[in-house]
Parts: structure tokens; sequence; C-alpha cells
């Protein structure tokens, strides 16, 4: 069985981002993003096997503008981050590594819990399936995680459900969640009693998670079409901008922020407070599926808000580097990570069935709108 996207009206023409008042632009879009971060998938329907929108035609003139301005930002924001990087509280941690595993651990349990009384969900509302054993499955992870060293039975747990997912709805589909990679490692390594491999919990966290921001802000621009019926439900969300124009800057904020947390330093936490709060407004807004479906981002943010920089910060900033060229390496790098994202997704959903043969079978035996 197929998800076919609904037929929603064309948008509005385009209308140019005038360069007034981009700071209250930016403001806007940030605050609008938060209920924007719902996982699109989970409220509107969506069709996996559809084309993308050709790079050529997302590449508008009004996007390049965009993208020149985030790089923008980003590069300041390392000069930003190189004044207070010196700071005791930038970089210490808020809690002993104990204290953030027990937290995590305690949050994916509950996570596991909730899906299990759910049930007929695989890893978030839209991975739908008429089989049993998974919440019977997602019940035993939640026990593991009572102990450090059972934990890896739960990761390997979480691992032959993302297996069973991209099973059912295809490679490209379960791209879109990375973090569950990145928890089930976190758990498997948290059974470890060598020191230097517990210590890459967190580094593989951090990539984990910010990888599943940046591509989600691929789909915002592949696929906007999925969104438009969302915001003409909600048009509050666009904070009176053009739909186009509200998913491109919707998009750069979630990816900035994304690509910020995996290489900033000094204002690390400042970022992941700021996509945290994100979270929190999309869940006041769409209720307990967004409560339940962003447990694991939330649960790994908090984490990471209390252990702070990782080794693989520290590694991605040299001090003897002057300040203009850490921010400039820093927005080149920004615009290399978004046209290999860019690459990477595309590449990818080229590979996907165009018969609706995978990723659809099950995808509307159930509508998840049942557990808002």
């Amino acid at each position: 069985m197929q998800a076919h996207p609904r037929t929603s009206p064309p948008p509005r023409p385009a209308r140019r981002l005038h360069a007034a008042g981009p700071l209250a632009t930016l403001a806007a879009t940030c605050f609008a993003a938060g209920p924007a971060a719902a996982h699109i998938k989970w409220f509107e329907p969506y069709d996996v096997s559809q084309a993308p929108v050709p790079i050529t035609e997302v590449m508008s003139r009004q996007y390049l503008l965009v993208l020149t301005g985030f790089a923008l930002l980003v590069a300041g924001g390392f000069l930003l981050d190189r004044l207070v990087v010196s700071a005791r509280w930038a970089t210490c941690a808020f809690a002993p590594h104990e204290s953030v595993e027990s937290f995590l651990r305690a949050a994916i349990g509950a996570f596991f819990v909730a899906l299990f009384a759910m049930g007929g969900i695989i890893l978030t509302p839209e991975l739908r399936t008429e089989a049993e054993w998974p919440a019977w499955l997602q019940l035993g992870i939640a026990a593991s995680l009572f102990s450090a060293r059972s934990c890896v039975l739960g990761g390997i747990g979480i691992l032959l459900l993302y297996g069973y997912g991209i099973a059912l709805y295809g490679a490209f589909h379960l791209a879109d969640y990375p973090i569950f990679l990145g928890i089930a490692a976190y758990l498997v390594l948290t059974s470890c009693s060598a020191p230097r491999l517990r210590a890459l919990r967190m580094p593989i966290l951090y990539v984990t998670l910010c990888v599943s921001m940046m591509w989600g802000a691929i789909e915002k621009w592949a696929y906007p079409q999925w969104t438009y019926p969302l915001l003409a439900e909600r048009p509050y969300l666009a904070f009176g901008l053009p739909p186009e124009g509200m998913l491109v800057l919707a998009g750069f904020v979630e990816f900035a922020l994304a690509f910020y947390i995996l290489t900033g330093l000094g204002l690390l936490r400042l970022g992941i407070g700021i996509l945290g709060l994100i979270f929190v407004a999309a869940i006041l807004d769409f209720g307990k599926v967004d409560a339940i479906g962003h447990l694991p981002l939330v649960a790994a943010l908090a984490a990471m808000f209390l252990h702070g920089p990782t080794p693989l910060h520290h590694a991605l900033h040299d001090a003897g580097r002057g300040m203009l060229a850490e921010a400039r390496l820093s927005g080149t790098l920004f615009l290399g990570a978004v046209g290999m994202f860019f690459l990477a997704y595309y590449g990818l959903q080229h590979t996907e069935p165009r018969d609706g043969s995978a990723g659809h079978r099950v995808a509307s035996l159930a509508s998840p709108q049942h557990i808002r």
C-alpha cells in the first residue's frame, strides 16, 4: 500500500526576502521553525519514490542569497565563539559522565515504553507495522537500560528495529533517522569496560544527531510540497512569509544550528539550547505525536548540554589559527556541508524504486493522527 501526497494548490509566486530587516526576519524564522520542526511525515501524506525538486530549481536566486547570508552568520558565530572560548563555563561539563549516562538511559527507556504502550510503531510515528514482535522488543530494550552491563542488548535491539524499518520502508526513508544508530552505538559502548571506547559515545551522539537535522533540512528544500498543506492548515507558522520562502529560511536555521552544534566550541551550549527550544515549541503546537517522536532528540540535546564539548570539538579548533582565518574556514566548511548533503540526499533518493514497491507497503496501515 502506498502513501500518496494530497493535491495542494500551487504556492504563491515567490517574493524576494528583502535585505531590509534581516535580523527581524531571522528572529521570526527561529520562532516559526519551532512548530515547523515537527517531522512532516508524521502529519501529512508523502511519497519518497516521488522525484524531488531538481537541484537547479532549488538553487534559485533567493536560495543563493539566503545561503550566502547564513554562511556569513556562521562565520560571525565562529568569531564570537573564539571570544568566549576561554571562559570556563563554555567548555566545562555541567554534570559527571555517570549522571549524563543515567539521564540518557532513563529518557530512552521511557521512549521505548511509550512505543510499547502505543503499539504498531517501529521507531517513529509514520513507521507503522501490523507485526506485534516490535512492541515486545521495545519493552525489552527499555528493560535492558536498567543496567549499564545490559545496555548492549538494548543497542542491538534498536539496530534490529532500524533494519526492520529499512526492510519495510527502504534505506532512503530510514536515512532520516541516523540518530537511532547513534543511540544504539551509545548503548553498546556503555556496556564496554574500556574507557577509550566509552569516550566515543558522546562524539558519536553529536554526529548522528546533527546529521539527522541537516538531512531533514535538505528535505524541506527537496520536497516542499509535503509541507505546503501543513502551512495552509496553520498559516501562522509562516509568519507572513510566502510558503516557499519560509521553508528556505527554516531549512537554513535547522542546518546552520546543527552545523554549529557539530563544529562549534565556545557557544556550543547556546546552539544546543536554541535547537532544544525549537523542539519544545513544536511539541507545544503538535502535541503527543511530536512529544513522543522527538523525545530521543530532546534527550540527546539535554545530554549534550550537560556534557559540553567533546574531544571532536576541541580537535576542530586550532588556537594558533587567527580569528579571521577561523571565520573564513567555518564559512567555507558550511558551504561545503550544504553541497555534500545535497549530493548525498539526491544520490540516495535516486536509488529509491519508482513503482512504490519499497518504503510504502505499510505506510497507510494506520495514521499517527489517532495518537495526537
